[in-house]
């Protein structure tokens, strides 16, 4: 808890992953809509690169916060190792 109110920890990927799944509902709503309105090719077009998209810009979110990740897990290792007196 203590780590969630310093903001040490982050709990951005977890919603990142709720909003995907999300995004991907809408996508199959819309084009379930146009596949309504008799409209199959751009249903099928929105479908596929709609959830591509969608796909692509939670990938980039989460490989953001990996790389914030990586870089706390590499300065508490560089701490420690002057810590250390190496």
């Amino acid at each position: 808890m203590r780590g969630l109110l310093g903001f040490d920890r982050m709990v951005t990927p977890a919603i990142v992953r709720v909003l995907y799944f999300l995004g991907l509902l809408g996508v199959i709503v819309l084009a379930g809509a146009a596949l309504y309105q008799r409209q199959y090719l751009p249903a099928f077009t929105f479908l596929i690169f709609g959830a591509i998209g969608v796909r692509i810009y939670s990938e980039l979110l989460i490989v953001l916060f990996r790389i914030h990740d990586s870089l706390v897990s590499i300065n508490q290792q560089m701490k420690d190792r002057n810590s250390s007196g190496l």
